[in-house]
């Protein structure tokens, strides 16, 4: 393959750089413009570049051991003769010269920051090597159900984070989180607030006590409110990264079937998985991490007037194919499989940076039809020029191993492309592709690829990579004495002029007047009014431009903690607490120091500037401001260009929950895009939960850094033992009706009035019901005379649903219960623990929503007056064998209202054979309804 030589290649104004690395200071050669952060990025990345060359006489100028162009700490120069002495050795160049002129060439495009690798193993298993095998990583949905391949990738995931932060115990405490939530039967957002769930918020000070954080308990909470049942954690399994490919028909996806939710659960924890609605996408996805990759600034390839210079485009992406496909044979994979996908099929992934700094550039907004045309413009060139470069490429050395099973597709997929772009220049390109491909076939399966990469950005001066919106219209720069100052972005200032606003207006709307002179609110008059001098504002006003911020401007340490004493009386208390407001303290609002904010600092962006009309500021908004669709309508629009999928994750905010990544998946799927994949934020800084400490909690205190101490007591454990009930004990029996089916709850207590023991009997039911519900009350019995406290009874199972369930009649402050568990446990709560919250009125209440209201009754009549009762309505006059005198009378405290009867009582006796209280009226005799038992009564 012959390359031109160019005959002058313009490189930037360079200097020397002081660079703070990690354990010295270096100094690199960089451009002068480009900021300590770029440079400091370049010199990492060219601390990573693989330094095999191959076994050839190599000229000096590809030579490895003559001397490197000290630019960027010597990467370019040697990634770029690198490359061209594998071209050489693998026969992409004809001669020596050709091989030195693309060296000199890509030299020169990082130079000039046209383009940017990512980065690459450093290690790893050559392509040229690898078996020639496939190995896919595909799945189907109809294949999925938390199955085989993705419950694989999110038990790893859930396995890393328990790891990572405290292992068994941990899982088991985020379990006991997940279970307090699904225990609760209420309103699901009262069930997953600890604030209203008191079992919720107990198990999630356990956890955190037991080492997780607070983003990983709200992690539980929301996989509960999804149906999860278990954290899956079964060690410390590595966090998956390889991304799972999972073909899905669209249809199913865009109606949110239950399998796509639980694609959308993996994403929502965090599990590398993406939906792709074809087979051929989901291939190109699957071997998309097997490509090397690029990115070309859009911005450096426009001219003068902001168009594309289609020249230069072309012959920038023809240079970086020819590096990519270099990097195919000679760089390294992570594993066997990439390799022999590499392998195969050849694939490299190649995509533009700075979209939307281009389309503001040219006054065209992200989020409009114009911006989109010229967007999907933009690549169908890139990938014309792609396309052509590969089929060049396979006429020198043939096309990839897998192009014969794929010709008819790729050709299709090209004369479908060429089609597309019949009104734009890239038509050209893509002809004369596809006519090259019918003869010779492609080097690559794909070329171009839509992806992000926040590394390879970051080289490319912040540019966002992939077609994303652009990050705003400031841009930095770097002063003398290394500090960073804000000024408006050359794209910014294109687009202004070319709308025809005022540049300068816009200026100082996003810089503002670095002065509080005539700010509104807090200006030079209102500070002098309240004892500020000269000397103390233009000592903020002096560190205005490097804070910009008008509360770290007035800190105590710029203007005088003596001052902020002395003057504004600020306490020693005051003067410690690095979040004193100044301003608030000598007495100014929010809104005047937000407004003098704006005046002096700039608001940084243009979405409410007046001075521009809507049209105006459309093409300055920033990714924070765009509408949610704006991404899957710009990825819709480009993708019939790109080779691959697109790659760029849809972002979730950190608060939605599953639910609402399930319906931004099905919106993506209706949208056209040929494949998802989702993103949720990871927690804000200082985020936490509402976890408010009750009665018999200490307050919450931050976690305290672990500390080796000597053990100074011996812990000694002592046996627990049973607490007996007295032979002759007291209680009461409670007969009530729950959806219309009997329940009696016997009480049995201690001498102090303290619950012992119950006894559960249920009438007319079935025998294995009854028999279950007899032995669970002996199950609770021994916990409670083992010293298990009963409101860890009734936390656990108040609120549990299931039949029966309903209205409750004959208890005087519960009216409707979820089971017969809830009413035995809120019965329980009521009237031995006073937890009236557990009481309601209504009987249509079934749910958490209705607590708190119940009214306790008393007989007789509701006269507005404390009723005297007598004692032998609460003293069981057996008990007492006379003890307690028949003139005793009772006097309630808080007398209770009346409650309505609950109807004629249908009685039942005593089975004299089997015990139950099943002795039922069948005309004049009586039956059990249980053994069969017959005996003569009265009707």
């Amino acid at each position: 393959m012959r390359w031109e030589k160019r005959e002058h290649i313009d490189l930037p104004d360079l200097a020397v750089r002081r660079i703070e690395r990690a354990d010295r200071i270096e100094d690199v050669l960089a451009p002068r413009d480009w900021t300590s952060a770029r440079v400091e990025a370049w010199a990492d990345w060219a601390q990573t570049l693989r330094g095999d060359f191959p076994a050839l006489d190599l000229p000096e100028a590809l030579s490895p051991d003559a001397p490197y162009d000290p630019l960027l700490a010597e990467g370019p120069d040697r990634y770029a003769r690198r490359a061209a002495a594998w071209g050489l050795h693998l026969g992409v160049f004809d001669r020596a010269a050709d091989a030195a002129t693309f060296s000199a060439a890509l030299f020169a495009s990082i130079a000039r920051g046209e383009a940017a690798p990512a980065l690459t193993p450093a290690i790893g298993l050559p392509a040229a090597f690898a078996p020639p095998a496939s190995v896919s990583g595909l799945a189907r949905l109809d294949d999925l159900s938390f199955g085989p391949a993705l419950g694989a990738k999110v038990g790893a995931l859930r396995a890393a984070q328990a790891a990572e932060a405290g292992a068994r115990l941990l899982a088991e405490r985020l379990e006991a989180v997940m279970a307090a939530v699904q225990r609760c039967s209420g309103d699901p957002g009262a069930c997953s607030d600890p604030a209203r769930n008191l079992a919720l918020l107990r198990a999630a000070r356990a956890a955190i006590q037991a080492g997780a954080d607070d983003a990983l308990v709200a992690k539980a909470i929301g996989l509960a409110r999804a149906g999860q049942t278990d954290w899956t954690a079964d060690g410390a399994q590595p966090r998956p990264t390889a991304p799972l490919v999972v073909l899905a028909p669209r249809d199913l996806v865009a109606t949110n079937c239950p399998q796509a939710a639980e694609t959308a659960l993996a994403a929502w924890e965090g599990a590398p998985v993406a939906l792709a609605f074809t087979l051929a996408d989901a291939e190109a996805l699957d071997r998309s991490p097997a490509a090397p990759r690029a990115a070309l600034d859009l911005g450096r390839l426009t001219g003068k007037d902001g168009a594309l210079d289609l020249e230069a485009l072309t012959e920038t992406a023809r240079l970086w194919v020819t590096a990519l496909e270099i990097e195919t044979s000679a760089g390294a994979c992570a594993d066997v499989a990439l390799a022999a996908r590499r392998h195969a099929y050849r694939p490299l992934a190649l995509t533009f940076a700075g979209l939307g700094d281009w389309l503001a550039a040219q006054g065209l907004a992200y989020n409009s039809e114009q911006g989109r045309t010229a967007a999907r413009g933009a690549f169908a060139v890139l990938a014309g020029a792609c396309a052509l470069a590969s089929a060049d490429l396979a006429q020198a050395l043939g096309a990839y191993p897998e192009f014969a099973a794929d010709r008819t597709e790729r050709l299709a997929a090209l004369k479908a492309q060429s089609e597309r772009a019949k009104s734009g220049p890239a038509h050209a390109l893509f002809v004369q592709a596809r006519q090259a491909a019918t003869r010779s076939g492609l080097r690559h399966a794909q070329t171009t690829a839509l992806f992000d990469d926040p590394e390879l950005s970051l080289r490319l001066g912040g540019a966002p990579v992939g077609p994303l919106p652009w990050a705003g219209p400031l841009a930095l720069a770097e002063l003398d004495d290394d500090i960073l100052a804000p000024h408006l972005s050359r794209a910014a200032a294109a687009g202004l002029a070319r709308l025809g606003a005022d540049i300068r207006a816009a200026e100082r709307r996003l810089l503002g007047e670095a002065s509080l002179r005539d700010a509104p609110g807090v200006d030079h008059k209102a500070l002098e009014a309240r004892g500020f001098t000269e000397h103390e504002i233009g000592l903020a006003e002096q560190a205005l431009p490097i804070v910009r911020d008008l509360r770290a401007a007035f800190a105590p340490a710029v203007i005088g903690a003596g001052f902020v004493g002395d003057v504004l009386g600020a306490s020693t208390d005051d003067l410690a607490d690095p979040d004193l407001d100044v301003l608030a303290l000598a007495g100014f609002t929010a809104d005047q120091i937000a407004a003098a904010q704006v005046h002096a600092c700039g608001a940084g962006d243009l979405a409410d500037f007046d001075l521009l009309s809507d049209d105006q500021r459309a093409p300055f908004l920033t990714a924070a401001e765009l509408e949610p669709g704006a991404l899957m309508a710009m990825l819709a629009a480009v993708e019939p260009f790109s080779d691959a999928p697109g790659q760029v994750a849809l972002p979730l905010a950190f608060a939605d929950q599953p639910a609402d990544a399930a319906r931004l998946q099905a919106a993506a799927a209706r949208a056209g895009l040929r494949a998802v994949r989702l993103e949720r934020a990871p927690a804000p800084a200082g985020f936490s939960l509402n976890l408010p400490v009750v009665e018999d909690e200490a307050p919450r205190r931050p976690a305290a850094p672990l500390v080796a101490e000597r053990v100074v007591e011996k812990v000694v454990e002592r046996q627990r033992t049973r607490r007996k009930l007295p032979d002759r004990r007291k209680g009461y029996i409670q007969k009530a009706a729950v959806g219309g089916h009997k329940v009696y709850l016997h009480t049995g207590e201690y001498d102090d009035g303290e619950l012992g023991e119950i006894f559960l009997d249920m009438h007319k039911e079935g025998a294995a019901f009854r028999s279950l519900m007899n032995n669970f009350a002996i199950a609770i019995s021994i916990g409670l005379q083992y010293g298990v406290p009963l409101d860890e009874f009734v936390d656990a199972y108040v609120y549990t649903r299931f039949e029966p369930a309903g209205p409750v009649t004959g208890n005087d402050s519960i009216r409707s219960a979820t089971s017969i568990l809830d009413y035995i446990f809120r019965e329980l709560g009521v009237s031995y623990l006073d937890r009236q919250d557990l009481a309601n009125a209504d009987p249509a209440e079934f749910n958490a929503d209705g607590l708190g209201d119940g009214k306790r009754a008393l007989d007789g009549e509701d006269d507005g007056e404390e009723a005297l009762q007598p004692a032998s309505k609460f003293i069981s006059k057996g008990f007492a064998r006379g003890s307690a005198p028949d003139n005793l009378l009772f006097l309630p405290v808080g007398g209770r209202k009346g409650a309505p009867s609950a109807g004629p009582d249908e009685r039942s006796e005593v089975c004299p054979s089997c015990g139950g209280l099943t002795m039922t009226h069948d005309g004049r005799s009586l039956v059990c309804t249980t053994c069969g038992e017959t005996k003569a009564g009265s009707a």
